[in-house]
């Protein structure tokens, strides 16, 4: 028997439903180099993260990669092996 994948953020918790948010990015010199600061900001929580230039192209390529899947209603479209509510059939 298989275990199913787990979900990358808590269903459950009402502070993950749909809120206002804002991202930002900013150039930085740091003792290691330039860096990307890349800032979330929400009602709830705030994080910066510093991105060093291969690493900020392959956020953006993750997330371009993301976005494409999308469907034009913003519902993300099931990828191969996907199950409906996150059961597998005859599991639930």
């Amino acid at each position: 028997m298989t275990t199913p994948p787990v979900s990358p953020f808590d269903q459950g918790n009402p502070l993950l439903a749909e809120t206002p948010s804002q991202m930002t990015t900013v150039l930085l010199d740091t003792p290691a180099g330039q860096r990307l600061a890349l800032t979330i900001r929400t009602p709830s929580a705030t994080m910066t993260v510093l991105l060093a230039g291969k690493n900020a192209r392959e956020w953006a390529a993750m997330l371009t990669r993301t976005a494409d899947t999308m469907s034009a209603s913003g519902l993300i479209v099931a990828g191969p092996g996907a199950v409906p509510n996150g059961k597998a059939a005859g599991l639930g």
